[in-house]
């Protein structure tokens, strides 16, 4: 397995710059997850490591030895592209058995390997199957085989799911996770998918117009977003954000008649940012009762999206709109009267200028 480093990596095509300045370690036996908007550069950087593209300018590193002039074949690495890219003239065995005769590996040696990542896959009773007679999910299990079958140093995956239908996707994102914890590979992974970046990393790199935004523990990134890009992309529904006025120890929103009680030194802080603050809360964060209650403030329900294991229900507040997560059925009807408040605790502000996370720095 490998340690993975980029230093100082740019990426140029034409006049367009697609990777800023990228810095990143990926620790060997790791997996991470690169996550961002569809442009944001999170495929060129993992093509990038794998030799598919060529750098501007910067270093890559594996374990520690310099790679960004080597082809492809030279860094050991393996890719699994979205679309499964097999082989439809042989069989599931002749796919996987490709990359080991390209080096000419010992017949017996070859089939010893191909009955191993075959059973891993648990895609042993397909090995003399087409791909045609395969379902997506099967089809996509041969495209990792192949990949994994000559235990490369990395393995580097481009939504690899993102073809398959959320069943399947289900499925095979938890194969992902089985398998990388059965071989310890490096792996690194691309998707816009928030639940995969969750459910498999243990760190995620959030990528924003070729800018490296945040890199972190799943838990991290959701519960501490570095700025306002990070706390609107992850998650869903997205964080609540909204304009509001500090007085005291009272934060209003905007239009609100009657503010939320925080602790005045927490806020005391907030009133140096001469370009304003943001307040961030996410719907978890945003209690709501039947009755009314010391500390809440009245307001009347305006949409109800019920999801099975949970609600989400908007109020509106002065001119502002909040998503608050219930449980199923807590609010019957839309024009239905609440009593809303916010956990302090879970509250986050945002310089209005800067868009950077003033929790914890003031």
């Amino acid at each position: 397995m490998a340690q993975i480093e980029m230093r100082n990596v740019q990426k140029f095509f034409g006049t367009n710059q697609v990777l800023k300045d990228l810095n990143l370690t990926i620790e060997d036996g790791e997996f991470v997850v690169m996550l961002g908007q569809s442009g944001g550069g999170k495929t060129t950087a993992l093509r990038a490591i794998a030799g598919l593209e060529t750098v501007t300018d910067g270093k890559i590193l594996i374990d520690g030895q310099e790679v960004q002039d080597r082809k492809a074949a030279d860094r050991d690495i393996a890719f699994v592209f979205q679309s499964f890219s097999l082989y439809p003239h042989m069989t599931v065995r002749e796919n996987i058995a490709f990359p080991l005769r390209a080096v000419r590996m010992d017949a017996a040696e070859r089939d010893r390997a191909i009955k191993e990542v075959a059973e891993t896959l648990q895609i042993a009773q397909h090995l003399d199957r087409k791909p045609s007679a395969l379902s997506g999910g099967d089809m996509q299990r041969v495209a990792i085989g192949r990949a994994l079958v000559r235990r490369p140093q990395a393995l580097l995956m481009d939504e690899p799911l993102g073809v398959l239908d959320a069943k399947l996707r289900d499925q095979m994102r938890a194969e992902i996770k089985r398998l990388h914890i059965a071989r310890g590979s490096t792996s690194v992974y691309v998707t816009h998918d928030q639940i995969e970046a969750m459910s498999l990393a243990d760190r995620i790199v959030i990528l924003h117009d070729g800018v490296l935004q945040q890199v972190g523990a799943p838990d991290e990134v959701y519960l501490n977003p570095i700025n306002l890009f990070v706390a609107k992309f992850v998650g869903s529904p997205i964080m609540n954000i909204a304009d509001v006025e500090i007085s005291g120890s009272n934060v209003v929103l905007k239009g609100a008649s009657d503010g939320f009680a925080f602790d005045e030194g927490l806020l005391a802080g907030l009133h140096k940012s001469g370009s304003g603050v943001s307040l961030g809360i996410r719907p978890e964060a945003v209690l709501m009762t039947h009755e009314k209650t010391a500390g809440y403030t009245q307001a009347a329900t305006t949409n109800i999206e019920p999801l099975g294991s949970h609600d989400i229900v908007d109020v509106q507040l002065g001119e502002t709109t909040l998503r608050a997560r219930t449980q199923s059925g807590f609010v019957k009807g839309e024009g239905a009267q609440v009593w809303v408040n916010l956990d302090p605790s879970q509250a986050h502000f945002f310089d209005k200028k800067t868009e950077l996370n003033l929790r914890g720095t003031t």
